[in-house]
């Protein structure tokens, strides 16, 4: 099995693309960085300038009508948070970057790891070389299997690429800065007060869950069609699709309980790194479970039909 899994992982470091991948990742990282640094700027009098944000609020909550204060009282309240915290909400170091932009960038490593997936299993068909890999003498599980953790190896590599790129980058624009630093989230339920570096790792922690999902989806849908570009593009539009339909059905959740059942609301479990709840009932075990369930019906459909798949070209 070692030696299948090394075969896999050289095949996938001989193709340029991904090289790419990583490059792309790391340039992305520099960008971001010359952006977060231009385009947002640090107020070091941001009290002064809250305190009054605080006075005109105030003096606009006198006059709108009732119907409107509770928003305007709720403005306040989190301007006034910040205060007493003495959260600057304009300071920016090395994990606010981190924060905000590169666990953002978290999209790439997903997006290139549904195209390198979708495309694992499918690429074999279509360019004529699963005959030579099937006729060795491995069982068909476990050439599937060493493909499996190839490709995961690789999703974990450069997600580790990532964050090693970003904290060095994010260092040398902003300074080390306070692992502890407190910052604000905002959370259905309103502001949050954070470690910001805690905070990070935490969405990174309920970010793997996400990206095993998407690689196994995508994983699966290599091994259904022959067609390289059928497969990549069916991958990448279920990433993009599961997002927008994870939000519908949360909402769609309060009148049909049934949809709590569909993996979609449960696909980005990094919401749970500042609230408790999806929803009423939807806590992180329970998204954890239904995940689990969905793997294991995936794992048994991808490796149940390579094992009966037609391999004649």
């Amino acid at each position: 099995m070692i030696g299948l899994i090394k075969n896999e992982i050289m095949k996938i470091f001989s193709k340029i693309s991904s090289w790419a991948y990583i490059a792309i990742l790391v340039l992305g990282v520099v960008a971001g960085a010359f952006i977060y640094q231009n385009v947002f700027e640090t107020n070091e009098n941001w009290q002064s300038d809250t305190q009054a944000e605080i006075a005109e609020l105030d003096s606009i909550l006198a006059e709108v009508p009732e119907e409107e204060k509770e928003f305007y009282q709720s403005e306040i309240d989190q301007k006034q948070q910040l205060i007493d915290s003495n959260i600057n909400p304009t300071e920016k170091v090395s994990w606010h970057f981190m924060n905000d932009v590169v666990f953002g960038l978290t999209i790439l490593v997903t997006l290139f790891t549904v195209i390198l997936c979708s495309a694992n299993v499918a690429a074999e068909f279509s360019d004529g070389t699963i005959k030579q890999l099937l006729i060795r003498p491995h069982r068909r599980w476990s050439i599937l299997l060493s493909k499996y953790i190839s490709v995961l190896l690789y999703s974990f590599a450069m997600l580790s690429v990532l964050l090693l790129a970003g904290y060095i980058v994010g260092v040398i624009f902003f300074g080390v800065g306070d692992f502890n630093m407190k910052s604000m989230v905002y959370t259905m339920d309103g502001q949050k007060e954070v470690a910001i570096g805690t905070q990070f790792f935490t969405s990174i922690l309920y970010y793997l869950p996400s990206l095993l999902m998407v690689m196994t989806i995508s994983f699966m849908l290599s091994t259904l069609f022959k067609s390289q570009a059928l497969a990549v593009g069916i991958g990448i539009a279920v990433l993009f699709i599961s997002s927008v339909l994870g939000g519908i059905i949360i909402f769609l959740a309060e009148k049909f309980t049934w949809v709590k059942f569909l993996i979609f609301p449960h696909m980005d479990l990094t919401v749970y790194a500042i609230q408790d709840k999806i929803l009423q009932d939807v806590t992180l075990p329970f998204s954890l479970t239904i995940l689990l369930v969905y793997y294991a019906i995936f794992m048994a459909l991808t490796f149940l039909f390579f094992q009966k798949r037609d391999i004649s070209i």
